[in-house]
């Protein structure tokens, strides 16, 4: 096991399996009520380098981890931190800052300047400590099941010349592309079979050009613990974003399930929230702030790039 640092107390070191990271990882989602699904834990595994970007905190004497974080890294000198999580039992310790300088310090040493991450509004002072400035918000918007809540809307269909497609039907190379467009993170590991189609939760739909075949918009749905998370959500207009929302939201997986639906929208998109509001989604009363080390965000989702014009809803908060 690659060991990171030792100290008397504790060592830091990379995961080398899905098995040493999932059961810590699941039941702290559950008890700190973030609604993922364990399968979400294997799509992590998978993006962050088959666990090379997952760091471990093991207390002396022990074998099993008490402390996590990721520090995803991108092929194109970009990170994301995911779930930075202290057992409670060893915070106070200075424990989960020697954790986290463990992953700052390993972006250094790779290059990586542009790192982000999403926090919530009682650990922003924390991370600001760390460096982190925050840039935008990301709003949770969330919406009843079809049982509690009918959906009732006309028909959508997408512009002349444009077509719909399954999501999975489309060049996952093309997909990582129209992701970095709008994000400035380049997660070729994230759009692949291993890491998300193969999932039997994961579905969704893509628009294209008919002309060119380029790809316009897509959307990708997962299973959660309460239902169904929804994200990302890309268009290059909100007549597709709505489309595609439309469409994923009368998916048979969604109408038949009496579990309710989240997202996470982009708030510099000012068209965003709405897109949501319009199908009957609601604030569901939590912020999220992004947050980037030194202040430096990719160009991409700076005024004017193409995040905030066609980015309406992100891939979560633990991956940006």
């Amino acid at each position: 096991m690659p060991v990171i640092e030792s100290k008397p107390d504790f060592t830091i070191q990379s995961a080398t399996s899905l098995d040493e990271v999932k059961d810590l990882w699941w039941s702290r989602m559950r008890d700190l009520g973030w609604n993922r699904d364990e399968l979400d834990a294997e799509t992590h595994f998978t993006v962050a380098r088959r666990g090379e970007d997952w760091l471990l905190l093991v207390p002396t004497g022990s074998v099993e981890p008490s402390g996590m974080v990721i520090g995803f890294k991108y092929p194109n000198k970009t990170g994301w931190v995911g779930f930075f999580i202290m057992n409670e039992e060893y915070r106070g310790r200075g424990w989960g800052a020697t954790l986290f300088k463990a992953m700052l310090d390993a972006y250094q040493n790779d290059g990586i300047h542009t790192v982000g991450l999403d926090a919530v509004e009682e650990q922003v002072s924390t991370y600001a400590r760390r460096g982190f400035i925050a840039a935008a918000r990301i709003r949770l918007m969330t919406r009843a099941s079809a049982h509690e809540a009918p959906l009732s809307y006309a028909d959508k269909k997408p512009r002349e010349g444009f077509a719909v497609t399954d999501i999975k039907q489309v060049d996952t190379g093309a997909i990582a592309d129209l992701d970095r467009a709008h994000t400035g993170l380049y997660r070729p590991a994230l759009w692949t079979e291993d890491a998300l189609f193969a999932r039997p939760d994961a579905f969704g739909f893509a628009i294209l050009s008919e002309a060119s075949g380029k790809l316009q918009g897509i959307i990708l749905v997962r299973r959660c613990e309460h239902g169904h998370r929804v994200g990302p959500l890309i268009a290059d207009c909100t007549d597709h974003a709505s489309l595609l929302l439309q469409l994923a939201m009368s998916h048979p997986s969604i109408s038949a399930s009496t579990g309710s639906l989240i997202a996470e929208t982009f708030g510099p998109n000012e068209h965003a929230a709405r897109v949501f509001s319009d199908l009957g989604w609601r604030w569901a009363g939590l912020d999220y702030h992004r947050m980037w080390l030194g202040g430096r965000l990719p160009i991409e989702q700076q005024e004017g790039g193409q995040g905030p014009k066609g980015m309406f809803a992100v891939f979560d908060a633990g991956q940006g």
